[in-house]
């Protein structure tokens, strides 16, 4: 029997928001467990380009496994795997083994997030996409929030090793919840995309709205992948320690569940402009953490940020599904994810030198001006956006609306 398009949603949802609590506990309890054992952000550093950079290489092939094969059981394949690997790191205890898991549990989850995108235009009518992007992002979002609280207090309390733990079991509830899900989960499928791993970077190529977005996106995370090193040095300047690491990434993940609210209710007419004021907003938020006085300002100026990412992502995942037909859409995701994400990958190596040149707080200035950069980059881009509409047969169907 197939599952009504709300509660699909919302069980995908939920299913996501207990996995990101678990990756992003395990993140935390990762960086508070590599910092105890060396005092290196370059450590950290490694740690973050290794995982980071190995599902990027794999993103052709995680996203041809959303586009070949039923996209449902990819995304349950993928929690289970993650599971095993986050288990793993329960007993490992050398830095260079965890960072090597935390790459393993990178690799295995590469394919989920571009074949549940790419699902959700085949299991909500055309006027819900908004509805059911907002929705997932809220699950995303959430996790982001009650992550880093888990993480942070957790590892502080009972050790990384338990976390790793807590992180595993929620991927296993997530893979159940996919599971309990019946429904379309692909759409029409053209033969000749099919055998093809390219045909997701060729489509972002030929798009000028997926390509000016790639590139924005490219900019930003380069300049900004420092920051999410300087976080835990960050909280110790202001006297935190794991706890308020924690605190910072979660006031991220609070600002964002906000955010992804509004991103339901900006609707086709604001989606371009969403994109253009969030990225500067997303700056705003930065250059205010850059300056904080005491610590409480600084987690205003994230939550800030964190609000405009979230309806900024709302609208991203919308512009991407008008945009492309359902044959090549998990390909087109992995390839955005992918080019975005090498970007960001290639900013790790050297984020603890550029921390030790800038300081903690320069790393934050320098990812509020790509953000700038991003915007600017996103103009021209989004004035295309709202003027195509892709079929599954790859054909313009109508203008989006002004």
């Amino acid at each position: 029997m197939t599952t009504a398009p709300t509660i699909a949603i919302r069980r995908l949802a939920v299913s996501r928001a207990i996995a990101v609590t678990g990756y992003e506990a395990g993140w935390i309890a990762l960086m508070v467990a590599i910092y105890a054992r060396t005092h290196s952000t370059v450590w950290m550093s490694a740690a973050l380009f290794a995982a980071i950079a190995s599902s990027s290489l794999v993103a052709p092939v995680a996203g041809a496994l959303g586009d070949r094969y039923d996209r449902r059981r990819v995304m349950i394949v993928s929690e289970l795997a993650a599971a095993a690997f986050a288990a793993a790191m329960v007993v490992a205890h050398a830095p260079w083994l965890l960072v090597t898991l935390a790459a393993l549990v990178g690799l295995a989850e590469a394919p989920f997030m571009p074949a549940s995108s790419a699902a959700v235009p085949n299991l909500v009518v055309d006027d819900r996409l908004e509805w059911a992007n907002s929705t997932l992002a809220v699950g995303r979002n959430v996790g982001q929030l009650l992550g880093p609280l888990v993480g942070g207090v957790a590892a502080a309390a009972v050790g990384s090793a338990a976390v790793f733990g807590i992180s595993a079991v929620a991927f296993l509830i997530s893979a159940a919840l996919v599971a309990s899900v019946s429904g379309r989960f692909s759409g029409k499928r053209a033969e000749h995309h099919d055998r093809q791993l390219r045909a997701g970077f060729v489509f972002v190529w030929n798009s000028p709205v997926l390509r000016g977005m790639t590139v924005a996106w490219m900019v930003l995370l380069f300049l900004l992948g420092p920051v999410l090193v300087a976080e835990l040095p960050l909280a110790h300047e202001f006297g935190q320690g794991a706890a308020g690491y924690g605190m910072i990434a979660a006031c991220w993940g609070g600002g964002a569940i906000a955010g992804s609210f509004l991103g339901r209710v900006t609707g086709r007419r604001w989606e371009s402009r969403t994109m253009i004021w969030g990225c500067l907003l997303i700056g705003a938020g930065f250059a205010v953490v850059s300056g904080a006085p005491v610590f409480v300002v600084a987690m205003a100026g994230m939550i800030l940020a964190g609000v405009a990412e979230g309806a900024v992502s709302v609208a991203e995942q919308t512009i991407i599904q008008r945009c492309t037909p359902d044959s090549v859409r998990s390909r087109v995701n992995s390839a955005g994810e992918a080019a975005a994400m090498g970007a960001f990958s290639l900013s790790f190596p050297a984020a603890g030198f550029v921390i030790n040149l800038l300081g903690v707080r320069g790393a934050y200035l320098m990812a509020a001006f790509g953000c700038v950069l991003a915007a600017a980059i996103l103009v021209p881009a989004m004035r295309a956006a709202r003027a195509t509409v892709v079929t599954d047969d790859g054909l313009v169907e109508e203008p989006v609306a002004a």
